[in-house]
């Protein structure tokens, strides 16, 4: 990759980065104000349980981002290694 995709790159996961954040500040204050209510009915509960599985699929998509992000290190490690032979030569045996 050149550096400017690199650059596009990071930016990207920057910003999701940043998304997930507000989000998740946006669910907690749901959440404190639902368990600040002195009564929750049925709709209150199943929007608490909605903000639950959000919360559970951010934190998988984060978890994909790491996996990525660790292929994408590996693989530039990998590039700037030094390519050994595909075929090593074989050393005779002395007799």
């Amino acid at each position: 990759m050149r550096p400017t995709e690199d650059m596009d790159h990071l930016w990207v996961l920057r910003d999701k980065v940043g998304r997930f954040r507000e989000e998740i500040a946006d669910i907690r204050e749901l959440n404190d104000q639902f368990r600040r209510a002195v009564r929750n009915d049925a709709i209150a509960q199943m929007s608490q349980a909605r903000r639950q599985e959000r919360l559970q699929a951010i934190q998988h998509e984060l978890v994909q981002l790491t996996d990525l992000g660790y292929r994408m290190d590996s693989t530039e490690q990998m590039k700037a290694e030094p390519r050994s032979r595909s075929h090593p030569v074989k050393q005779r045996r002395s007799a």
